[in-house]
């Protein structure tokens, strides 16, 4: 093994040279998918109930989850299909929602757009996603929904949560935007609960562009989330409730659907979604093997009972302790000087953040909500201080060597643990 004299960042040679971006996503169209886009341009730019590529999209989504679900709504976008799923399970003015303290703003933000009200509460360190214990202590007498988000791929512990639900007589929202693909004790998740939604973002292993699906199993969750995105065609040909549907020529006054563009897109990505789910396991399983001996990471925890999916990204957790103190900024510089592609996860707590911190709704200016500061201490903290992101490889075995420089980039970084603590401690040292 060749051994760099020096850190690249003081003047070594970098162990990557690979140029970056090495996350290519999503990846380009093939030519089955561009012609059947240029067919839709001159067939119908605008799909109003759920016919051709939408309706398609549908079907194969819930197949995808294996019948788990009885009814699935496209919408624009992931946030406003999560905004459907609140509006459907009641969430209103004087109702509560609690969820995770650690993850997407957007998982939660719908909530005040309907004069709701969010309760944070810990996340479980192993699935980094909301921790039951926390989650009882969380609740009160306002809560009618919990959101559960399968952060970063790796399912809650459902049986728990349920649990608390039922005793409770609480609703669920399962957000499974990292979670394409994720299986709990052999079960697909987004159909755990009374309604789940999967972002199609650009970024998710199932893509769109821009775009969202609900799924539940429930016809009034179906019905009420369809009057609030849709209008017309898809209000009356789909929606259940007599009484409901005498809403179908305004629906509830919004339109939220999807193009039939990225319904298109999103097929194709979830037709090659098997191969590529297949690939970034082989990818991740080399990365966390070779990781193996590197002391300063803390590893990705994946529980016996689950299956990633898609993973969503590659976030280990840093340990300072056993670099010798260094920030994790100074770790990241480190790692980007020899040519790796990381950085810290992007959403940081939730209560540090001005929307969900401050004591009054600013979509309604003058009505107040809970708001809080941020707590020291949490689980939730210490993800969001510790955690790296690193890129989902897709690519087996043509990421192999690259995954291998990555790993040799850690392990020459602990090699030179001196020399990086003195540079962390700066001139005077």
């Amino acid at each position: 093994m060749t051994i760099a004299e020096e850190l690249a960042l003081l003047g070594g040679a970098p162990v990557i040279e690979q140029p970056l971006p090495h996350e290519v996503w999503p990846p380009p169209a093939d030519e089955a998918e561009l012609s059947e886009l240029a067919a839709q341009r001159n067939a119908d730019i605008s799909i109003k109930g759920n016919s051709g590529p939408v309706g398609l999209l549908e079907a194969d989504f819930l197949a995808f989850l294996n019948g788990g679900a009885r009814f699935a709504v496209t919408f624009n976008s992931g946030t406003s299909a999560l905004l459907a799923a609140y509006f459907a399970l009641g969430v209103r003015e004087g109702v509560d929602v609690v969820g995770p303290a650690l993850t997407y703003h957007a998982a939660l933000s719908p909530v005040f757009a309907l004069r709701g009200d969010v309760v944070l509460a810990d996340i479980d360190p192993d699935t980094r996603g909301l921790d039951p214990e926390a989650l009882k202590a969380a609740l009160t007498e306002h809560t009618k929904v919990i959101t559960v988000v399968h952060q970063w791929g790796h399912p809650c512990d459902m049986d728990a949560i349920l649990r608390i639900a039922e005793r409770h007589g609480l609703r669920v929202l399962e957000d499974c935007s990292h979670a394409h693909g994720s299986h709990y004790k052999g079960k697909p998740v987004g159909t755990f609960g009374d309604a789940a939604v999967f972002s199609l973002q650009a970024n998710k292993a199932v893509f769109a562009g821009e775009g969202g699906i609900l799924v539940t199993s429930d016809p009034q969750v179906h019905d009420r989330a369809i009057l609030l995105g849709h209008y017309r065609d898809r209000s009356r040909d789909t929606v259940l409730d007599e009484g409901l549907r005498a809403h179908w020529v305004t629906g509830f006054g919004l339109k939220l659907r999807m193009s039939p563009f990225n319904a298109i897109v999103a097929r194709h990505a979830l037709a090659a979604f098997p191969a590529r789910k297949e690939a970034r396991h082989r990818c991740l399983r080399h990365f966390g093997e070779q990781l193996g001996d590197v002391t300063y990471l803390e590893p990705v925890h994946v529980g016996a009972h689950v299956d990633m999916g898609a993973w969503y990204g590659y976030k280990p957790l840093y340990r300072p302790e056993a670099l010798g103190g260094v920030p994790r900024s100074v770790l990241i510089e480190a790692l980007r000087a020899e040519g790796m592609e990381v950085g810290a996860p992007s959403g940081p707590r939730l209560s540090t953040l001005p929307l969900y911190a401050r004591p009054e709704n600013p979509l309604f200016p003058g009505t107040p909500k809970k708001g809080g500061a941020a707590e020291s201490g949490s689980h939730a903290e210490h993800v969001e201080r510790h955690a790296l992101s690193l890129p989902t490889f897709t690519d087996w075995p043509g990421d192999r060597t690259l995954i291998d420089r990555y790993a040799e980039a850690f392990r020459k970084i602990g090699r030179h643990r001196e020399a990086l603590v003195r540079y962390a401690a700066g001139p005077s040292s």
